[in-house]
């Protein structure tokens, strides 16, 4: 009766190991285990608020493409900062799984993954949209960087930018001496940048620029010029560095690897391609609200600066000594700096 009684448990015990272990199967999906029409819905949440061009352009742009070109088998909910987790804490939250995908900054994933130095590009290099596409795709950028930060448990999807990055400022700009003494709000590689030309870059929110500069805290600013519109920057700029610092304000579209990998092969591909297909409209799209905000700016009073000939090449000179730095500083990321200096050596 006893050896009855334990061959009876023991069944009970091994039925419930295989239904288990077939429902762990079946939820995960991984690769090519995952159903070929199986649907998902992915949260996604934005570094940047409504109002802004990446949550209600950009995003919204880049989803629906990817649902496109899935047939709707992928879905996606929108969030805004901080709605799931902080805005600086998005890439370690992509990399836990907790996220599961992000319109993210470069300069919040560099403390996870080094390779986001390079991602950001050197000030004066990219100044066309063409430029951006070369590098990335044909240049070899967009594998390096997914190669990068899947070591961090985050599938690199997309490189996306919100327009010209401009230095504009409350005083005229007819060469980079005139940056000498004086407080500019930048970032990243742009702050390097502003420390080259003699100037002192001052950390600051892009929310706070407006009062910075109504108060006098900075003197002039390294952000995109749609802002001039957006956030009626115009209101307290007298003028715009012309050509741009970057042909686009760099983000990234990211997803947790968790999720990434509960996709078929197939739906890969087809994901991709449309990050792809996107890059390219979401630029448009940002020029175009560049182009608008310009102009509206230069109803309102605002003028350009434009720099050129040897004036010019002061700021491409500090670039170089930015990436020199950049190379000292991370040589993690030295790979990246390669693919750079060797996109920049064929043009």
């Amino acid at each position: 009766m006893k050896s009855f009684k334990k061959l009876l448990v023991l069944a009970m015990v091994l039925s419930l190991v295989v239904m288990t272990f077939a429902a762990c199967g079946g939820d995960s999906g991984g690769g090519e285990e995952a159903s070929a029409d199986q649907t998902y819905t992915f949260k996604v949440q934005c570094a940047y608020p409504p109002g802004d061009q990446a949550y209600d352009l950009h995003m919204p742009m880049i989803c629906e493409a990817i649902t496109e070109a899935t047939d709707g088998q992928i879905q996606f909910e929108y969030y805004a900062p901080g709605a799931i987790c902080e805005t600086g804490q998005m890439p370690a939250s992509l990399s836990k799984g907790i996220l599961d995908c992000a319109l993210s900054a470069p300069n919040d994933t560099a403390a996870i993954v080094p390779a986001a130095y390079a991602e950001q590009g050197i000030p004066f290099w990219w100044a066309t949209l063409d430029d951006l596409k070369s590098c990335l795709y044909d240049g070899g950028m967009i594998d390096y960087l997914r190669e990068e930060y899947a070591k961090a448990g985050i599938y690199y999807g997309a490189w996306n930018g919100e327009g010209q990055y401009c230095l504009m400022t409350d005083f005229p700009i007819t060469s980079a001496d005139d940056l000498k003494g004086k407080k500019v709000r930048a970032s990243t590689t742009y702050a390097m940048l502003v420390q080259e030309l003699g100037g002192s870059p001052v950390q600051m929110s892009g929310g706070d620029i407006y009062m910075g500069m109504k108060l006098g805290t900075i003197d002039g600013y390294i952000y995109s010029v749609a802002e001039l519109e957006t956030s009626s920057l115009k209101e307290v700029t007298k003028y715009v560095m012309q050509p741009a610092g970057c042909a686009g304000a760099p983000c990234n579209f990211l997803f947790s690897m968790k999720a990434w990998e509960s996709l078929t092969p197939e739906l890969q591909e087809k994901v991709n391609q449309a990050l792809e297909d996107s890059f390219v409209s979401t630029m448009e799209a940002a020029a175009k609200i560049d182009e608008d905000s310009l102009a509206k700016a230069q109803e309102y009073g605002v003028e350009y600066a434009v720099v050129e000939g040897d004036a010019l090449q002061a700021f491409y000179d500090a670039g170089d000594k930015v990436l020199a730095s950049l190379e000292e500083q991370y040589p993690e990321a030295q790979k990246g700096f390669d693919i750079l200096k060797a996109w920049k050596a064929a043009q």
